[in-house]
């Protein structure tokens, strides 16, 4: 091969990778936000910690989070969340997943809050008012202790969605407008032990 169709060649793959980034960008840029001012039912949610806590047991780690949402939509409501833990170590975690009962039972007593539900019994009719605001606890087996970064993302409080198109497939897609809640485990997260997983930031998304 010459020199020439070398050159030609190197110009043509720039070429590419440069349209490439191009088109990532313009994907990037029309990804929908959730709107500024909620124009959907939105419910009250306040959230707790993040904490980490082993089993004196098994040795086995579990995150968990606590939480309380009210209903102030003037309409009852239907809760039933999904709550996502991802990690820097490539771990996508579903609440409730691979958590024994007894790991449940042991955070609750732990809590010593006679209004906490798990995460099962907390789903459900979620009535209008003060008074009829739901806690509940969150659990997740934390199989990697080895994580830098974990990303919370929490759907369900709101009732607002959008549809877009599968950049590859071309079917259109429901998101949901998410709660994102971002957090940094810094040394060893073992080493903590139960206090506060530190949160660095929290944003609402579509997804």
């Amino acid at each position: 091969m010459s020199r020439t169709s070398q050159g030609v060649g190197r110009i043509i793959r720039s070429v590419s990778a440069l349209l490439a980034v191009l088109a990532i960008a313009c994907m990037v840029a029309a990804y929908p936000k959730p709107a500024p001012v909620p124009y959907r039912w939105e419910l009250e949610f306040q959230a707790g910690d993040l904490r980490l806590y082993i089993d004196p047991a098994s040795k086995e780690g579990y995150w968990f989070f606590t939480y309380t949402v009210t209903n102030r939509t003037g309409k009852d409501q239907l809760w039933a969340p999904s709550m996502v833990l991802y990690s820097d170590a490539g771990e996508i975690l579903q609440s409730g997943r691979d958590v024994p009962t007894k790991i449940t039972e042991d955070l609750l007593a732990l809590l010593s809050n006679d209004l906490m539900l798990d995460q099962n019994d907390a789903i459900g009719d979620l009535f209008q008012g003060r008074e009829n605001a739901k806690e509940g606890l969150v659990v997740w087996p934390a199989k990697n202790l080895k994580v830098n970064q974990i990303s919370l993302f929490i759907a369900g409080i709101s009732g607002e969605t959008a549809r877009v198109k599968n950049p590859v497939s071309g079917d259109e897609v429901i998101l949901r407008k998410t709660l994102e809640r971002d957090y940094l485990v810094p040394g060893d997260a073992a080493a903590r032990g139960k206090a506060p997983i530190d949160l660095v930031e929290e944003t609402w998304v579509l997804r």
